[in-house]
């Protein structure tokens, strides 16, 4: 003889299913993607008009999916990686180090920069209040003074500069003794020096300052003169 037995019922309360349903939607990709306090990944050198949700100089985090439309096009640089990347059309989702990307094509190479550097002072990037350099340590007397060391290394002589809001940038060489402070005045929020004139001396030290902020910035030995991709050229206030 058999006996089927019958489970009663369970009935999950409403604000339960609510509260797992929203859990559920938290830990999902899209979610993360929207988070507005992400730490970025990657910046945005160059995107073709009409594409929705990015501009030129934004800064990008991991999850973050573009569309582009055929013949569109995205470029990425990768701020730990150092990986800069060309996408002509497909759906581009960000990731930590390189994009992935499905029904498009990518032309993917690797910069000189500054890495995690670079990353570090994406995050510290238009906070207020917040002073970027590190303080010079005191010389006793007899003894010459210590450079300080660099917060970021740029790999060409020609600065991009974005500010937050447009104002005077200084410029102090510290390596050298007997150069006059000089000023480049931003009128908008990014300047490319590239294009306005003289750059920076390869081996120089200099502190570079937009109102509060400041980096201490080392050029590398071997930088070239000229323009091209940010990434490796990017002072970020």
């Amino acid at each position: 003889m058999s006996v089927a037995f019958q489970m009663p019922a369970f009935k999950m309360p409403a604000r339960a299913v609510a509260s797992g349903a929203l859990l559920l939607l938290a830990a999902s990709p899209l979610a993360l993607a929207a988070d507005p306090t992400a730490a970025p990944t990657a910046l945005v050198e160059d995107v073709s008009d009409g594409v929705d949700g990015v501009q030129p100089m934004d800064y990008v985090a991991a999850g973050r999916t573009v569309a582009l439309k055929a013949g569109q096009t995205l470029t990425l640089s990768y701020l730990e990686s150092c990986v800069n990347e060309t996408i002509t059309g497909g759906s581009v989702t960000i990731g930590s180090r390189e994009s992935a990307v499905q029904g498009g094509s990518i032309d993917r190479h690797t910069l000189p920069c500054d890495g995690g550097k670079l990353l570090l002072a994406s995050n510290e990037a238009g906070k207020a209040g917040v002073t970027v350099f590190r303080s010079a340590p005191i010389a006793l007397p007899g003894m010459k003074a210590q450079l300080p060391k660099p917060d970021l290394t740029l790999f060409k002589t020609h600065p991009v500069l974005i500010l937050s809001a447009p104002g005077p940038v200084t410029i102090d060489r510290l390596d050298v003794q007997g150069i006059a402070l000089s000023t480049v005045n931003v009128p908008g929020s990014t300047l490319d020096t590239a294009k306005t004139g003289a750059g920076l001396e390869p081996g120089g030290l200099y502190r570079i300052s937009a109102g509060q902020k400041s980096f201490v910035v080392k050029i590398d030995e071997k930088a070239s003169a000229g323009g091209g991709p940010a990434l490796g050229r990017l002072i970020r206030f």
